[in-house]
């Protein structure tokens, strides 16, 4: 008899239905926020794309308002107080390429002296190789790009300028947690 009181009394416990629930409100949690990550990358990388297009929207226009490159300006210092004069010779030198941002932010044509920081992380500069302006994005030691997200950078770069032409090198091999990155992507500017 007894054992028939304690078969009908009801034990603390959950429900099979119980349980498969807090399941599938745990597995919809998880992957809403793995989604969610994906879409901030996404945006982020949009972004450097989209600032390498600001980029050169603001270099061609210093040039089609002051007829000369940015950088290499010889008059920049009686157009704008403070700023170094370039060379002139319409060639990119170290020297030139170390003022392009500095022309432009006194033209007013980007927001600061080191023009933007990439939401993924790093730096924008500008360096001179054979006489080409060319914008790179840094590593730095501060910023991880995937190899998966390398490839998406250049796919959204590819969007906005048609082709990949422009985007002279990258370095997705040596793209890993443990590695000093000198750069992610560089892109060509002028000719």
């Amino acid at each position: 008899m007894e054992f028939k009181k304690l078969y009908k009394r009801k034990l603390p416990g959950f429900s099979l239905i119980e349980v498969s629930i807090v399941l599938l409100i745990i597995g919809i949690i998880a992957g809403a926020t793995l989604k969610g990550k994906d879409i901030i990358d996404s945006a982020r990388l949009k972004s450097v794309a989209n600032d390498i297009q600001i980029f050169q929207i603001a270099y061609n226009s210093y040039i089609s308002s002051y007829g000369a490159l940015p950088g290499d300006d010889k008059k920049a210092s009686t157009r704008f107080s403070g700023v170094e004069d370039g060379d002139g010779n319409g060639k990119f030198n170290e020297s030139d390429a170390g003022k392009v941002f500095t022309h432009l932010y006194r033209a007013g044509l980007i927001e600061s002296e080191t023009f933007k920081i990439p939401k993924t992380g790093g730096k924008y500069e500008t360096i001179s190789e054979g006489g080409t302006l060319k914008l790179k994005l840094s590593d730095s030691g501060t910023a991880f790009l995937s190899n998966k997200q390398i490839i998406s950078l250049i796919a959204k770069c590819k969007e906005i300028f048609g082709s990949t032409e422009d985007i002279i090198e990258t370095e997705p091999a040596q793209i890993t947690e443990s590695s000093s990155t000198k750069y992610l992507l560089k892109v060509k500017i002028s000719q």
